[in-house]
């Protein structure tokens, strides 16, 4: 009684699954195809979670602490694609939402999140191939039976005797139209179906859609598996202490050498860097990208010497923590330098979404730098602190929503421009949506025709290009940006006729 009962809630199951799958991979069709990242990516990950939550009702699966925190974050930068336009900031946010999906994947009946390790987090982007199989154990499950009925028998034998039988006669079909010209007219007469290539594109995507999302359903919710407990295993390519103070003490060393001079030309003063045939703007607007490559490669220097140095008693020796609290503090100033050269750089050339981002990303390492030193000194497990690395990446990526990259980088270029007089016209009318209140500001700040001429022509084609798309592409940005351009484009074009706009290179 117990196997049958277990054999119709695993069939019933799987055909759950394949019916939600196949809506959901045509509202995929509808929502994105031809359309722009907008209200459409929020209402399906809205989707996607309901129907998580849903079978999960269904089945009675009980969710984790850390799941429902991993559906906040998702929900919270789903809704953050509705909200912003910067490009980078969409792909980020969409990305960190399929890396949070596959996570809700791998842990939602099977394991927490506070017990991944580093390896754990670096194999997510694979948990995709897993749905492989689940989704070749599912779909056989649909031609199975829950009742052993003489009626339902049958009616399965026909069903399957005319899923067999149809594309064999299609190949007939086909074979006989191509001899006989009058069978191909009858068979032309009867089968009057017009199917265009977008058409078979669109059917494509939503099977393929549908499968994917089959075997993700089915692999998230088939029966967990116990976890093997990690131990600590002798690595024979463990480091000893005196190894790992010789490559920490050199390196310690060489950051030293570079701080000296930091200290005696870079924060020294102009004079000093004169005597050294370069000018202060020469000296100081370089050098911040390699000096951030300089702090990432420290990171992962410590965190590899960490991870295989010997310990005694699962504890660090005293010379471990003073050489690597040393080398991180060296980093911080490093990490102070490239932050003013970099704004030095944006002083004289303004601001990019690569500056900015490169500066923000500044803050976040120092952040990681403090708790990699909080982890070596009171010698804290590897799981817990890579948890508290991957808040505070949500926490990085939340922050740049907050901020609006590109709004923020409008108003520092703007400022720049009242100030100093020099403005890179062309790239703020490339900026997105999220930048529009304050370009369009520009418009009546700018006494220069030419360059107003420019912002103008390359505002006007953007709005021209956008007023093609559907509602699923609604975004909260781009629907103020064109609630402003709007009147400012018609009454600085409301002489020109759309044949002279062509003309004109408007």
């Amino acid at each position: 009684m117990n196997i049958s009962k277990i054999k119709i809630n695993t069939i019933n199951k799987a055909r759950l699954i394949t019916v939600v799958s196949i809506i959901l991979g045509i509202l995929f069709d509808y929502f994105f195809y031809n359309q722009s990242i907008g209200i459409n990516f929020t209402i399906y990950l809205l989707l996607l979670i309901l129907v998580f939550i849903g079978i999960s009702t269904l089945l009675k699966n009980h969710i984790h602490t850390d799941v429902l925190f991993l559906l906040l974050a998702l929900l919270f930068f789903s809704i953050m694609t509705f909200v912003r336009t910067s490009p980078l900031l969409t792909v980020l946010n969409i990305g960190i939402c399929l890396f949070l999906l596959l996570i809700l994947a791998k842990i939602s009946f099977k394991e927490e999140l506070k017990d991944f390790y580093l390896k754990d987090y670096i194999k997510i982007p694979f948990v995709a191939l897993s749905f492989i199989p689940p989704l070749f154990q599912t779909l056989p499950l649909l031609y199975s039976s829950n009742k052993k009925k003489k009626n339902n028998r049958l009616l399965s034998q026909i069903l399957k005797g005319l899923a067999i039988s149809i594309p064999i006669l299609f190949v007939f079909v086909l074979l006989f139209s191509s001899a006989d010209l009058i069978f191909q007219r009858y068979v032309s007469d009867l089968i009057t179906v017009n199917i265009e290539l977008e058409t078979i594109i669109r059917i494509i995507l939503i099977f393929v859609v549908s499968l994917i999302l089959i075997g993700a359903y089915s692999y998230t919710f088939s029966k967990s598996k116990k976890k093997s407990v990690v131990q600590d295993i002798p690595n024979k390519y463990s480091l000893g202490n005196v190894e790992a103070s010789v490559v920490l003490g050199l390196v310690n060393i060489l950051f030293f050498l570079f701080i000296l001079i930091q200290f005696t030309y870079f924060f020294g003063g102009e004079s000093n860097i004169s005597s050294q045939g370069f000018t202060y703007a020469q000296y100081a607007r370089q050098g911040f990208f390699e000096l951030i490559t300089v702090g990432i490669l420290c990171l992962f220097l410590l965190l590899a010497i960490e991870k295989f140095i010997v310990r005694k008693n699962r504890v660090h020796s005293v010379e471990f923590k003073v050489l690597s609290s040393m080398l991180i503090a060296q980093v911080g100033v490093i990490m102070a330098s490239a932050f003013m050269r970099l704004s030095l750089y944006e002083e004289t050339y303004g601001f990019t979404t690569l500056r900015l981002y490169s500066h923000v990303f500044i803050v976040f390492l120092a952040v990681i730098f403090c708790l990699l030193v909080y982890k070596i000194c009171r010698d804290k497990k590897e799981n817990s602190f890579l948890l508290q690395v991957f808040v505070c990446v949500l926490l990085f990526l939340a922050g740049m929503n907050f901020l609006n990259p590109d709004s923020f980088i409008a108003k520092q270029n703007i400022q720049r421009f009242t100030d100093s007089g020099k403005l890179d016209v062309y790239y703020l009318s490339h900026l997105s949506d999220d930048a529009i209140p304050e370009v369009a500001e520009l418009l009546d700040i700018l006494e220069d025709e030419d360059m107003k001429n420019i912002l103008g022509r390359e505002l006007y084609w953007r709005q021209y290009e956008e007023d093609s798309m559907g509602w699923q592409s609604f975004n909260i940005s781009r629907a103020r940006a064109k609630k402003i351009l709007d009147p400012i484009m018609l009454e600085m074009y409301k002489d020109y006729e759309g044949e002279e706009l062509k003309e004109e290179g408007l």
